[in-house]
């Protein structure tokens, strides 16, 4: 029999700022200085570069949380819960991470009432001070996750964690319910998912909370509701949309 838990430490990525400067006119060969139209009496010096970024978000409005829509056909059914406000994360409860580290700002929505073992769709987006502090915190749930795939208690749950190709620090939850992954793929396993990924000083969380399908097929799901979330955030994006 071969081990059910299986831990993948996933490496902070640290975000590269890039400025830039215009070029002090005082310090100008004459000759290209001499070359340049005087301005008119008419026109305005400009007060600013023109490929300057717009300052990231300061907040975390409803606009960037998937809509309703997005989770059509998906499996959540039922009514949709919005809240804005710094709680804990959504995550099993084998896997607690408490609330956000340094949290400026923080919106959840639940999608669907989990009846008659109908799935919950569950969004979270947190945004901290800058960068750093977000690869800090994506860092920190990284091994709050890691530490509940040794979870022991409750010998039926495993719980496996993969890496995301979405975004940055891309991670994977699955719930394998039944600890069918002990002797055969996780992919066929009846469980639940969710991904977290971050971009600049924001992070998303997007999954299901229960649920009666393969973790292949809530991957498939999780992932691509995770893709369209994280565009979602190109507010926070120095480099912008």
């Amino acid at each position: 029999m071969r081990t059910t838990t299986r831990t993948l430490t996933v490496a902070a990525c640290a975000l590269a700022l890039a400025g830039c400067t215009s070029a002090d006119p005082t310090t100008q060969d004459p000759s290209t200085t001499a070359a340049e139209p005087a301005p008119t009496s008419s026109g305005s010096a400009p007060t600013g570069d023109p490929t300057a970024t717009a300052p990231v978000a300061t907040d975390v409005p409803p606009e960037v949380m998937l809509p309703e829509t997005s989770w059509q056909g998906t499996g959540p059914e039922g009514p949709r819960e919005e809240s804005a406000g710094v709680v804990d994360w959504r995550l099993p409860e084998s896997c607690d991470a408490g609330t956000p580290t340094e949290a400026i700002a923080m919106r959840t929505v639940a999608q669907g009432s989990g009846e008659a073992e109908s799935p919950v769709g569950v969004h979270q987006v947190v945004l901290l001070p800058d960068a750093d502090a977000a690869v800090a915190e994506a860092d920190r749930l990284t091994a709050a996750l890691a530490a509940c795939t040794r979870y022991a208690s409750d010998s039926a749950t495993t719980y496996v964690v993969e890496q995301v190709e979405v975004g940055a620090q891309g991670l994977g939850l699955a719930t394998d319910y039944y600890g069918a992954s002990a002797e055969g793929s996780i992919d066929d396993a009846v469980g639940s998912y969710l991904a977290l990924t971050r971009r600049g000083p924001a992070i998303t969380l997007v999954g299901f909370e229960g649920g009666e399908g393969t973790i292949a097929t809530e991957r498939a799901t999780a992932t691509g509701l995770a893709q369209e979330a994280w565009g979602l955030l190109c507010a926070y994006d120095e480099a912008g949309c």
